[in-house]
């Protein structure tokens, strides 16, 4: 039948009516593409791919060499779980990763059928040359290049039942499957399953395939899939559901007689520096044989065959537990006194949370400033055992601080597993030092300064646990200079908490909302309260900014007067990340959540102080020069630094300069 009658007759009859005579998708989806069915035969093999995101683009060639390997083993027919292109973008970006896609597919032997993931499927707004928001955002262009969203298929007495678990929330708000509203499959959906089983009732066995794992409760708490698992259940012929996203290998096991597995990838990304098929993470492809009696299924990575069942959540415990495996220091910051010396005892801890024993060495690095006995420590840690490693650490008087670099330690560890040693990335943490001011108090500054921030690699840092906790209405402020137009943070540890200053345009002053439940390492963090100013800063003239939290808004003030004041009740003041100034903490979990800066200042700062209260209430003339007071919880007033370290007036808090800010006399 010529495509273009196929396609009058999708728009008349709807596509599940097509064929009635002969085998054919079924659907209750219209779509433009016309999915061709596998020839018909009695015992059968398939694959199915994992996911392709998130990877570099090097996945692609992973891709095409899952691709030349399926050829060689020649099943009937390939499936996939969803994610084949990167997504989260508008549709130029997205065709072409959509033609990319299907370039490397289209050397398959045998007919593909595609599932819809997030990537596939949500929409992001371009910064330049942006397009209007599609009402669905790419399910028109998935249906158009892919094909339905859900349908079924028969092939030797056998049902391949797709299902589409990123239907988003009926009010159009922004897709996320991190949203507990959004985890669900939706009633037009389940209506469309229960009918569409009782169809596929006289077929030998039905394999289900979707994108989230949603039978995964603690990672999709919202969930229901129970009602989902009751229809496959009741129909008798259901044998396995399988999905992806994950990105590592999961076995559920068995539950009423189906089998629920999430595969890998197929070149998408994994954990680095972990990439172990003991441990899941890996790039394969799952072969399923079906014969009458039932199927099997074998996992095919580059080099051998593995059984996925071996993949339980008490495996994936032992990847959890390597993967954010981390010393801990026992001792107090090192004391460095102000000629530049220092002696200390450092105890190191490190706890074996795995289920494995790991052959550990503890690594002291530091400059020839040091002198460290011994250099370094090795052990065998047993599992659930801890290990509390000690160093000598000596420093000669030197006059200055000049130049003072803290000592490392990196800590190198192998997982031993019955078959192999398994070695983890190295994890490098870096000694806190506190110096200690000559006499009672740092010297009086005898000129005013600030400093000038390059906009790429210089900041000061204030680590997190220095800054007191705000739990009520706060004040933070602080005098700046823009050198150019561009965008960067002022003082911010905006994450999961906190609260910052930037510029994005025009000034800003963020609050996090309240998100203590949010386990960062897996979902998306709720948005921060923002007050934005409607005007940009003048460029090389100082400018005084505050933001003001009182308990129910925050407002924004541009020298001295309201700018932007919303509502902001419910908030979360304390943040998992280390106070910037001149830069922003980075957005994202990296393994062990350390901090990091980014989105760096190109300009000046001074005056930098956060206080307990609400300062200003109303427009006021800013000080030129800020003075600390009982409210006051740190103020840099950014006039003088010993060597790394900007001590704050009061001494209760100092910064240390990261990268090459310079220390300029003051105009103001």
């Amino acid at each position: 039948m010529h495509h273009t009658v196929i396609l009058a007759f999708v728009a008349l009859f709807g596509a599940s009516q097509i064929f009635a005579a002969e085998p054919h998708i079924h659907t209750s989806r219209t779509s433009q593409k016309i999915l061709p069915l596998p020839k018909s035969d009695d015992v059968f093999h398939f694959i199915v791919f994992g996911d392709r995101t998130g990877g570099p683009a090097e996945g692609i060639k992973v891709l095409a060499q899952a691709v030349e390997d399926s050829n060689l083993l020649d099943p009937d027919l390939v499936m996939t779980v969803g994610d084949l292109v990167q997504g989260y973008n508008q549709t130029d970006a997205w065709i072409k990763q959509m033609e990319e896609f299907h370039a490397t597919m289209s050397k398959l032997k045998m007919p593909w059928f595609p599932v819809a993931g997030n990537h596939d499927i949500y929409w992001r707004r371009s910064p330049t040359n942006s397009e209007p928001r599609p009402p669905r955002k790419h399910e028109a262009n998935y249906e158009k290049h892919f094909g339905p969203l859900w349908y079924w298929f028969e092939h030797k007495n056998t049902g391949f039942l797709v299902l589409f678990s990123d239907e988003g929330h009926p009010d159009g708000r922004v897709r996320s499957f991190n949203d507990r509203e959004q985890q669900q499959i939706s009633r037009e959906q389940m209506s469309w399953i229960a009918a569409e089983l009782e169809k596929m009732r006289r077929l030998k066995h039905i394999f289900v395939f979707l994108h989230h794992p949603f039978w995964w409760g603690e990672c999709y708490p919202a969930n229901n899939w129970d009602d989902v698992h009751k229809l496959l259940a009741k129909n008798g012929n259901v044998r396995a559901v399988l999905a992806g996203h994950i990105h590592q290998m999961r076995y559920d096991g068995e539950r009423d007689g189906i089998g629920y597995y999430a595969l890998a990838t197929t070149g998408g990304s994994l954990t680095e520096g972990m990439e172990y098929e003991y441990f899941g993470l890996l790039h394969h492809f799952n072969v399923v044989t079906v014969r009458d009696s039932g199927f099997s299924m074998a996992t095919i990575p580059v080099g051998g065959v593995i059984d996925p069942r071996q993949f339980t959540p008490a495996r994936l415990a032992e990847v959890e537990a390597a993967r954010y495996l981390l010393h801990e220091f026992l001792s107090p910051p090192i004391s460095l006194r102000p000629d530049g010396s220092a002696a200390a005892t450092c105890q190191v801890a490190v706890s074996n949370a795995c289920a494995l024993p790991i052959d550990v060495t503890l690594l002291a690095k530091t400059d020839s400033s040091w002198v460290t006995a011994p250099d370094h420590r090795h052990a065998k840690i047993e599992s659930g055992q801890r290990k509390v490693f000690e160093f000598g650490l000596i420093r000669e008087a030197t006059q200055t601080l000049d130049g003072y670099a803290a000592p490392e330690f990196e800590l190198r560890f192998d997982v031993l597993t019955p078959d192999a040693r398994l070695a983890m990335p190295n994890r490098t943490r870096r000694v806190r030092t506190t110096p200690l001011p000559p006499g009672d108090s740092w010297p009086v500054a005898t000129t005013n300064g600030f400093f000038a921030f390059d906009g790429k690699a210089a900041c000061l840092e204030i680590e997190r646990e220095q800054v007191p906790r705000l739990d009520g209405p706060f004040t933070v402020e602080a005098w700046v200079k823009p050198a150019s137009t561009n965008d960067g943070g002022l003082v911010s540890n905006l994450r999961v908490g906190g609260f910052g200053l930037h510029i994005a345009g025009t000034p800003q002053f963020s609050v996090q909302t309240d998100a203590r439940g949010v386990d960062s390492r897996r979902r998306e963090i709720e948005p921060a309260i923002v007050a934005k100013a409607k005007s940009k800063l003048p460029i090389d003239q100082w400018s005084h900014l505050a933001g003001v939290y009182d308990g129910r808004r925050i407002t924004l003030y541009v020298n001295g007067r309201e700018a932007a004041s919303t509502n902001a009740t419910g908030v979360r003041l304390d943040s998992d990340k280390s106070l910037y100034i001149a830069a922003r903490p980075n957005g994202a979990f990296n393994v062990h959540n350390f901090s990091y800066p980014t989105a760096f200042w190109n300009g000046a700062l001074d005056e930098v102080r956060v206080s307990r209260g609400a300062r200003y209430r109303e427009s006021f003339k800013p000080a030129t020069d800020l003075a600390a007071d009982p409210s006051t919880i740190f103020l840099l007033s950014n006039d003088q630094h010993f060597g790394p370290f900007v001590p704050a007036v009061g001494d209760s808090v100092h910064a240390t300069i990261k990268g090459a800010p310079k220390l300029m006399l003051s105009e103001r």
